[in-house]
């Protein structure tokens, strides 16, 4: 495991990815750690925990705000790795468990200014106005327009110079009213009303790709159906709608797509059940189907581990004779790895853009 020179910890990603790709920290995090104060702090979008860790061997307690399921486990391995105790880094998912002592917030930037919007709003509604905000991030990923928008918005606003490409914020803000409605969605052709909150996948309009399999709704599906990488649940959900007799599940990494779900299935009146977690982590159940538009970037970073992690968990997880069904970017090299996990893998259609696999396992 590479060790973070800085602080002398030992740290890794999860999932694993090459030291070559990435590593569980980048320069931005050096600059945050030269600007803390021994003040109680809470971390937002520290993907892999090393923030939390680098806290932690300093004796200060942290709260990290995660919205990933991967990044809770990262945070607990990575504490675990380097014998920190895991009770000074409480972490948690959900905005109501932001305590009101925190003074100091860390925030990686997001690929997302909306996600950074509704991290910044829901602090602002919480803690008070001397709280110190510390952003911070590359800057081949910080527009103009956003630190013209968090400039506008701040009370205070410093712009640090530029250290090895990252650049840091500090600023602070006045207490912010409760926000308006954060709900974002569209209604499908079958009639479905599909919301998502902040930073869950394709939130405002039907993604492309997963209309593409859709058009696929008329395959055999029976028994137990997973929507893997569920988003805000528009092919588990509209699956739900033509096939009421399936027993559907829904998982995603992120927690605010699971609240994105929940909010939709209730909204729409189907009844399916929901996990969160780490691909098929939480799964107990035997599968005769799974459907999945995966991803193919982990922050700003383009990789195939992730869908290539899907399909061997799905391959594992499914019945035998049991089926994947999967839209990929034509692009992307799956057609090889599919064949290697499931027993026939046939395309359903192919365009430009978009090619549908049907995977059978033996």
């Amino acid at each position: 495991m590479p060790v973070w020179e800085n602080t002398g910890l030992t740290l890794s990603c999860h999932p694993l990815v090459p030291d070559h790709i990435a590593l569980p920290w980048d320069a931005a995090d050096d600059y945050l750690l030269t600007r803390i104060e021994p003040l109680k702090t809470l971390t937002i979008n520290d993907r892999h925990g090393a923030l939390s860790c680098a806290l932690a061997a300093r004796g200060m307690d942290g709260i990290n705000w995660h919205d990933s399921a991967c990044a809770c486990e990262a945070t607990r391995r990575n504490h675990h790795n380097n014998q920190l105790p895991l009770a000074n880094a409480q972490l948690i998912l959900d905005e109501d468990q932001i305590p009101s002592t925190v003074r100091q917030v860390l925030i990686k930037l997001p690929k997302n200014l909306e996600q950074l919007k509704y991290w910044l709003q829901c602090c602002r509604e919480r803690l008070p106005a001397d709280t110190r905000y510390l952003l911070a991030g590359m800057v081949k990923h910080m527009p103009v327009s956003w630190l013209n928008w968090l400039e506008q918005e701040a009370a205070t606003y410093r712009q640090e110079r530029v250290v090895r490409k990252a650049r840091l914020l500090e600023l602070t803000f006045a207490p912010a009213v409760k926000k308006a409605d954060i709900w974002r969605g569209y209604q499908t052709a079958t009639g479905l009303t599909l919301s998502g909150l902040p930073g869950v996948f394709s939130r405002q309009q039907h993604d492309i790709g997963s209309r593409v399999l859709l058009q696929h709704t008329d395959l055999p599906f029976a028994g137990r159906l997973c929507d893997l990488g569920c988003g805000n649940g528009l092919l588990g959900l509209t699956l739900k709608q033509a096939h009421p007799e399936l027993d559907v599940i829904l998982t995603d990494d992120s927690w605010l797509a699971v609240c994105s779900v929940r909010h939709n299935a209730i909204q729409n009146k189907l009844d399916v059940s929901l996990n969160h977690g780490d691909i098929l982590a939480g799964i107990e159940e035997p599968l005769d189907w799974i459907v999945c538009n995966p991803p193919f970037h982990d922050g700003h970073k383009q990789l195939t581990n992730i869908a290539e992690r899907m399909f061997e968990q799905s391959a594992a997880a499914l019945v035998s004779g049991g089926h994947l069904l999967v839209i990929a970017n034509r692009h992307l090299p799956y057609a090889g790895k599919l064949r290697k996990e499931f027993h026939t893998v046939e395309v359903l259609s192919s365009d430009s853009r978009f090619s549908v696999y049907l995977c059978q396992k033996r």
